[in-house]
């Protein structure tokens, strides 16, 4: 099973993911940072100096190794996507119908507040609400919406944990 975590920058994909990846007993990986890895660079060098077209297709073969690579093993995998990864179109066939795909919803104040002042994050600017609202109606194409604030990380990866054993133990 490959699950993959969405959800606008400061939702906490890569804290949650980590820890649902330790309930469950199985990998994980940071998509942001498995793309870091391979192109020997941080994702705000990718932007600057190639562009946002660019960083998004590197994206894409990023996350179609990844769920070939865990394909292939026959290995279960919780993948923290990047918070614009299910807005390329290609790959909307392959999170929202080949994975698990949850939704981490906080509200704006609360994505505001853990983004802060944007340091590291190329697209942290002042379109940041608009882009917010833009992508919640592909988010909403999730399997499973959580709604976050007022959940510790530890909280909100122990009902998805419950849930997905709900759902797979069938």
């Amino acid at each position: 099973m490959i699950v993959t975590l969405t959800g606008y920058m400061g939702s906490g994909k890569s804290t949650v993911g980590a820890k649902l990846a330790a309930l469950l007993g199985c990998a994980f990986i940071d998509l942001d940072c498995y793309i870091e890895d391979k192109a020997g660079r941080g994702i705000p060098e990718i932007f600057s100096e190639d562009g946002e077209k660019a960083f998004r297709a590197i994206e894409a073969e990023a996350l179609r190794d990844v769920a070939v690579m865990n394909t292939l093993e026959c290995r279960d995998v919780v993948i923290a996507l990047g918070g614009g990864t299910v807005m390329t179109a290609a790959l909307q066939d392959l999170i929202f119908s080949q994975t698990f795909c949850i939704w981490l919803k906080p509200d704006l104040n609360t994505l505001l507040q853990r983004v802060g002042d944007g340091s590291g994050r190329p697209l942290a600017d002042e379109h940041f609400e608009q882009r917010l609202r833009e992508r919640e109606p592909v988010y909403a194409r999730a399997k499973m919406t959580v709604e976050t604030d007022g959940l510790s990380s530890d909280q909100v990866a122990a009902l998805i944990a419950c849930e997905l054993n709900k759902n797979y133990a069938q």
